[in-house]
């Protein structure tokens, strides 16, 4: 049996500056970045960026807070996936584009 290692594949997510001028905006994680052939449940940790964009640890889902300023932000998110008994455990981090406009 070959064991595929994960795959990682990110996209650019914006929100507009009109929401978030009036409340928070979350993104699911189908969003923003996708993760496939990973073995296991996968977690995320927000490695460095903003303060004003925080990371589920268990959904992914990103939060862009109330009244960030219109711009692009790029966040480091580590993604790992727990392995299970034929698979290695893995982690990646992945930068994140979020445009506010």
């Amino acid at each position: 049996m070959v064991l595929q290692p994960a795959a990682w594949f990110l996209k650019v997510a914006s929100v507009t500056l009109a929401k978030v001028k009036k409340a928070k905006q979350t993104l699911k994680v189908g969003k923003v970045l996708s993760v496939t052939r990973a073995q296991g449940k996968l977690s995320y940790k927000k490695a460095s960026g903003t303060k004003k964009i925080t990371v589920n640890k268990k959904t992914g889902a990103i939060t862009v807070a109330k009244g960030t300023a219109k711009g692009t932000y790029k966040v480091k998110v580590r993604v790992t996936a727990a392995g299970k008994a034929n698979w290695k455990a893995g982690s990646k981090t992945v930068t994140v584009t979020i445009k506010v406009k």
